[in-house]
């Protein structure tokens, strides 16, 4: 008797088990992509997108050296504090240091001063300019998923780690790009006053 029940417990088992696994396989007619986003901002990337970042780096171009130049100049005054410290034998007045140092620490308060106001502006100012663009590429990749047939499309950049293994023939980076870039301007993506 006890024989039966473990042959019928084992029956019932492989059948969960069965049951599981055909719930497991993917249906017929599911058809999946990969798309690296970063690709956009690449070289060969989405054209809108490189040109609104561009678009960004020139305007940012004054900040970005008006904070080189201060650091620099930190630069500069912590070498000259050391050269002046470095040889015994010429006599430094160690108020002629402490006013090098007194100016080196207002220029790194204001270097970090003007760092976080700029990185707060390009961040605000990016958003400005890149949103309406970004909308309009999930638009089109939209678009382009139903007229191609796909179900789902996974970004790489986002799920990175996440994907395990696929077959490269499943990235559709590089098709999309040039589907996009071969798309009419839609006045989505025409940048936003400053």
């Amino acid at each position: 008797m006890k024989r039966i029940g473990l042959v019928v417990a084992a029956f019932l088992l492989a059948g969960i088990f069965t049951g599981q696994a055909s719930a497991q396989t993917p249906q017929a007619g599911i058809k999946v992509a990969i798309i690296d986003s970063q690709a956009f901002a690449s070289d060969k990337g989405i054209t809108k997108y490189i040109n609104a970042l561009k678009a960004l780096d020139a305007e940012f171009a004054p900040k970005t050296k008006e904070l080189s130049d201060i650091q620099a100049r930190l630069n500069q005054l912590a070498d000259d504090i050391n050269k002046m410290q470095s040889n015994p034998a010429v006599p430094v007045k160690p108020a002629d240091i402490q006013a090098k140092r007194d100016e080196g620490e207002k220029l790194a308060r204001e270097l970090d001063f003007k760092k976080k106001d700029a990185e707060a502006t390009a961040q605000r100012r990016s958003q400005i300019v890149l949103a309406p663009i970004r909308q309009d590429i999930g638009k089109a990749l939209q678009t382009y998923a139903t007229s191609k047939g796909y179900t789902v499309i996974l970004d790489y950049d986002k799920l990175g780690q996440g994907i395990l293994a696929y077959d490269p023939k499943a990235d559709i980076t590089d098709e999309f790009i040039a589907y996009y870039n071969t798309r009419p301007a839609t006045a989505a993506t025409a940048a936003a006053p400053k």
